[in-house]
């Protein structure tokens, strides 16, 4: 009976320390494996989620890459064809240029062979931009000859564009080009300042 007794007490005792351990860790190891199946599923999932995310970030950055792309190309296409419309300008520019000089140099020929009383009652009905010009590229003695003879205050605006062209001209020596020698008419020469 002794065995019996030890047996008993064994038995209580082993089952005050399994009441403990299921005080202490109320899961079975089944239960526990079911709560740790869902957890690695949502692990999962989110790591799934993850990688979807950024496989769309990425095909969002392609996508914005290749439009970017696209208007590097328009704007350098532009660009491109800006640049060719400011060559053509300047060429345009210079032939305009070139034939504004070449009619002036003839106006001065035409107005330098006249009489200067005639060629001032022709001055005082032309453009105040055209008679400068016309009288910058004349001789002084026959610019003086003709203003003389022209309505004193069409003579003073001239005059007055004239002095303001030289200091244009003074203040800015880079912008001076001299004048194609090809273009000058016989007896007809820049006025000198």
């Amino acid at each position: 009976m002794k065995g019996k007794k030890l047996l008993f007490i064994a038995l209580i005792v082993n089952l005050f320390f399994l009441g403990i351990y299921f005080s202490i860790n109320p899961l079975s190891a089944a239960e526990e494996k079911q709560t740790q199946a869902p957890a690695r599923k949502e692990a999962a999932q989110d790591t799934r989620a993850a990688w979807d995310s950024l496989r769309q970030r990425e095909d969002l950055l392609r996508i914005r890459q290749a439009e970017l792309n696209q208007l590097e190309k328009r704007i350098d296409e532009k660009l491109r064809r800006l640049s060719e419309l400011e060559a053509s300008i300047k060429i345009d520019l210079v032939s305009y240029k070139q034939l504004s000089d070449g009619r002036i140099k003839h106006l001065v020929k035409i107005y330098s062979s006249m009489k200067p009383n005639a060629a001032a009652n022709l001055m005082n009905q032309i453009d105040l931009e055209v008679a400068t010009e016309v009288f910058l590229n004349m001789k002084g003695e026959i610019a003086g000859g003709i203003l003389s003879y022209m309505d004193a205050q069409k003579a003073a605006a001239i005059t007055k564009r004239l002095m303001s062209n030289r200091k244009r001209q003074v203040s800015e020596p880079a912008a001076l080009e001299p004048a194609p020698a090809t273009a000058a008419a016989p007896g007809v020469q820049p006025q000198q300042q």
